[in-house]
């Protein structure tokens, strides 16, 4: 009979680090409660869920003091697919 074929090493799971290669990006999703419209915004330190922005304006109608986070996201972004 002839002899197995010789293949090379699979590489373990732990060695391809995911952290070192790509980047992580977080978003805040924004409601505002006038015109009911959301938009997302770069997160921002001490965004969390149900905080009541009052330092930004709705894209839509310009109003002030009506935000609400409604969500919060990451995504992890691969530098060499630009």
């Amino acid at each position: 009979m002839a002899e197995e074929p010789q293949l090379p090493a699979i590489p373990a799971i732990m060695d391809w680090d995911r952290k070192k290669r790509f980047v992580e990006k977080k978003h805040s999703v924004l409601k505002c409660g006038n015109c009911k419209e959301d938009f997302s915004r770069i997160f921002k330190p001490g965004d969390f869920v149900f905080k009541k922005v009052e330092d930004e304006e709705c894209e839509k109608c310009h109003r002030k003091k009506s935000l609400t986070i409604v969500e919060i996201y990451s995504e992890w972004i691969d530098p060499k697919k630009k």
